[in-house]
């Protein structure tokens, strides 16, 4: 075997070059010792991300790729590692040519060749992970305004008001939780106060049959507060499918029959 060390030099960086093309990660090399600290090596990868070719690139500090929307925290972390010649790690708001944004997860790391001193940067675009973890962030936010704190009013009795969108979604998420609740309290009356929800259906309260049939396997009775007229009439209509729900207008209607029951 002839390892690559051992292969003329021309052909080492043929191979090299080729390598550093055909990477899914965009690399650069810069030279501190020159005025402005320029890009001195991009690969086509790096090209492929921004937009800019190599003719826009070679020559000009990194900073080109900064825009309005830059956040000025990391690119100072990244001023100041390179000031102290330390690897850095962040992610910012960059831009490619057309303007486009993008989000660049930017790796650099300071490296020193026969005294002289030169940085290795590898950029990837991480967008797509950063909407996807945004749009996770939104859900739990919307998770805990559906769920607020479950209080317990006394001994064996709880309550929990809900606010926002319904959906077959939360309705999962909120027998998961009361569930889990009540196992951990032993609460023998969960009471749901309905007053600030948005509805996705004209008869809502059908769907919290199955949080209903949960608590009641698990020996807890569940009592639904906030019921309008209009919800009212449209449960009547429903017949059958509704009559195992207990409903008030009022939470402390609901108390009232559970001092009853006690």
């Amino acid at each position: 075997m002839i390892p690559l060390k051992n292969l003329p030099e021309s052909m080492q960086i043929q191979l090299l070059q080729e390598m550093l093309d055909g990477s899914q990660v965009a690399a650069l090399v810069t030279d501190p010792n020159q005025e402005d600290h320029p890009i001195i090596f991009a690969n086509k990868t790096f090209e492929t991300l921004t937009g800019y070719p190599m003719s826009e690139t070679l020559g000009r500090n990194c900073r080109f790729l900064q825009g309005e929307d830059t956040d000025p925290v990391a690119v100072n972390k990244i001023r100041t590692a390179i000031h102290d010649k330390q690897p850095v790690v962040v992610t910012l708001k960059n831009y490619k040519k057309d303007g486009t944004m993008f989000w660049n997860h930017l790796f650099i790391k300071p490296l020193e060749i026969e005294g002289k001193l030169f940085f290795i940067g590898t950029q990837t675009n991480v967008t797509l992970e950063h909407k996807q973890k945004r749009l996770i962030t939104e859900k739990e936010k919307e998770i805990e305004q559906l769920i607020l704190p479950i209080l317990m009013l006394h001994n064996g009795v709880a309550a929990v008001s809900l606010i926002g969108k319904m959906t077959e979604e939360r309705i999962n998420l909120l027998s998961i939780g009361l569930s889990e609740f009540v196992q951990k309290r032993h609460i023998d009356y969960m009471i749901i106060d309905i007053t600030g929800i948005r509805w996705d259906e004209e008869t809502p309260l059908t769907t919290f049959q199955s949080v209903h049939s949960v608590l009641q396997l698990m020996g807890t009775e569940l009592f639904i507060t906030g019921v309008t007229p209009q919800i009212a009439q449209a449960l009547t209509a429903m017949g059958e499918s509704t009559e195992r729900l207990l409903t008030f207008a009022t939470l402390q209607q609901a108390l009232e029959r559970i001092t009853k029951n006690t």
